[in-house]
């Protein structure tokens, strides 16, 4: 099992450096324009505000693989059907093969992921996005949380509440200091 900030914080590398970047980046270019008062102008601030690292675990063998492209429906539906487990659906980015994707996963109660969409990942594979606790965030429909304008827009605006949010997984990496946030 992946360990947590709490257990001991397992070294960052490249991959998890870079798909930082690319969200602050993101963040950056999408800038706050006309959302002056809300919590979050757009989900890389969110992302950036709540987000986690997450460190891949093998697949358990209980936990069957489900169609590529699907990600949104194959976490909900994984994390649902393996909540004795404690696996929770967790949506952000990650990358594969350096390039960063819109994904969902769902995270182990340790902070590792557990992909049902993915196969083993490549070395430059790192995960960084926001692991829901509140089960009623989580897609029906195969939508993404922060894709779908009717539910990631009152997120931005009212703030994501503390307790629809796990903090499994490890902190970002700053910017400045290229250290923890």
């Amino acid at each position: 099992m992946a360990s947590n900030v709490d257990a001991g914080t397992p070294p960052y590398d490249s991959a998890d450096r870079k798909l930082t970047a690319f969200v602050r980046l993101g963040a950056e270019v999408a800038g706050v324009v006309g959302r002056s008062g809300w919590a979050h102008p757009t989900q890389f601030h969110l992302l950036l505000t709540h987000g986690r690292l997450f460190t891949y675990e093998r697949r358990p063998a209980e936990v069957r693989k489900l169609p590529d492209r699907e990600c949104y429906d194959n976490a909900a539906r994984t994390a649902r059907a393996h909540r004795d487990r404690g696996l929770i659906y967790a949506e952000g980015f990650a990358t594969t093969h350096g390039f960063p994707l819109p994904h969902a996963w769902c995270v182990d109660p340790d902070g590792g992921v557990v992909d049902p969409t993915w196969d083993q990942p490549d070395p430059t594979t790192a995960y960084l996005g926001v692991a829901l606790a509140d089960a009623q965030l989580w897609p029906r429909e195969g939508e993404a949380v922060l894709g779908d304008p009717s539910r990631f827009l009152p997120l931005l605006r009212e703030g994501l509440p503390m307790s629809a949010r796990s903090d499994a997984g490890r902190p970002l990496i700053s910017a400045s200091t290229n250290e923890l946030v």
